[in-house]
């Protein structure tokens, strides 16, 4: 069986959206939303306009297997390089005795992306990484709030997402979540400064590892999302802007007649403080528009070492090392208590340094890279 590779044309959506419909996922949401697929991708800036940067495998006319690859300027304190996530990485159940998987594989682990990340990995899969050489991650962290007053539905929906539950073991978890109060909202921006890249991110990229926040990535990454309202909170400091990206999730559990919502939940993006004054400012901004938009909980998921330490401190703590906080649901749409942690892998230069739970790590990797964060 001599099998072929190359990159997807733009007019083979339908061709690829059947194979994800039967060998990935039924019903995936890419085979639902074609926009959903074009903006993951067909990334203008950074791919030929006539393909997706999707990898097809084939065996004469037959379509054997499929990854995708979502590209990305990467930065490593001011250096820039193209990387790629990538993402549906599946085979045909006849060809995977074969050496398909890794000629897929090799069409994006070439010299031009480096580094190569799998964000959000099946466990079962870390050990093939691991043989090709590559790093498996940690479990990127979470972090997690009730906010002051909402806790009888937070424990609304433990009960929901666990029946078994007794009262007290969803009391008891909100507790250690709960914020006592709310400070006072600072003034802010919800529009993103035209000269970020110039006085802002020139002067973050020099000390994070990671995809580029700059303005073609937030545009991209925010703005012209096909789905969801993303919504910016920017505010100045000495010439300066510190930025947090977030947006609101409905709650849908489902029933016999479709899926009914429950609550909302605030999703927290991107935090990128300009010092520890300013981060208070920008948490503080974000809580009191969590409770305008009656959000009776948030989230957070990011591997960046000082930021961890900036959200612990103003009461975003994490989800991790507390008894059942693994537990709290991630999935909302619709609500399941079967979501865990996120496990990745990538390779990587040997000189960019290692990403890990250390207070000093420099990654800035959020739950906004790759696709982790879109319609389930």
């Amino acid at each position: 069986m001599a099998v072929e590779l190359r990159y997807a044309r733009r007019d083979e959506y339908p061709r690829i959206s059947q194979f994800l419909d039967e060998f990935w996922a039924k019903n995936h949401v890419y085979c639902r939303n074609k926009p959903l697929f074009d903006w993951t991708f067909a990334r203008s800036t950074h791919w030929r306009d006539d393909q997706y940067s999707f990898a097809l495998a084939e065996d004469k006319d037959l379509l054997v297997g499929i990854l995708g690859g979502i590209p990305f300027t990467f930065n490593n304190k001011g250096a820039s390089s193209n990387g790629v996530w990538i993402a549906n990485y599946v085979v045909h159940p006849d060809y995977r005795k074969g050496s398909t998987a890794l000629q897929l594989l090799s069409m994006f682990r070439r010299p031009e992306f480096h580094p190569m990340v799998a964000f959000g990995i099946n466990p079962a899969t870390a050990t093939i990484y691991k043989v090709l050489r590559g790093q498996v991650l940690p479990e990127i962290p979470r972090h997690f709030i009730v906010m002051p007053g909402c806790e009888q539905r937070m424990e609304n929906v433990l009960h929901i997402a666990y029946p078994d539950w007794d009262a007290a073991r969803a009391q008891a978890l909100t507790r250690q979540f709960q914020l006592p109060g709310l400070p006072d909202g600072a003034d802010f921006s919800s529009q993103l400064p035209a000269d970020w890249d110039r006085t802002d991110w020139s002067a973050l990229s020099t000390n994070l590892i990671g995809a580029a926040r700059d303005m073609d990535y937030l545009n991209w990454r925010y703005s012209q999302h096909t789905d969801f309202a993303y919504k910016f909170i920017v505010i100045e400091e000495n010439g300066r802007h510190g930025l947090a990206v977030w947006r609101l999730e409905t709650i849908r559990r489902k029933t016999e007649t479709g899926r009914e919502d429950l609550d909302r939940i605030g999703r927290l993006l991107e935090f990128l403080p300009v010092s520890d004054a300013n981060a208070e400012k920008l948490f503080g901004a974000f809580l009191n528009e969590l409770k305008k938009n009656d959000a009776f909980a948030a989230d957070y998921y990011g591997f960046h070492g000082e930021v961890r330490c900036q959200l612990r401190k103003l009461g975003f703590l994490e989800a991790q090392g507390q008894p059942d906080s693994n537990l709290i649901p991630t999935r909302f749409q619709p609500l399941d208590g079967k979501g865990g942690g996120i496990l990745s892998a990538m390779f990587v230069h040997n000189d960019v340094p290692a990403c890990t739970l250390d207070a000093g790590c420099p990654w800035y990797w959020t739950k906004s890279d790759s696709d982790q964060d879109r319609p389930n």
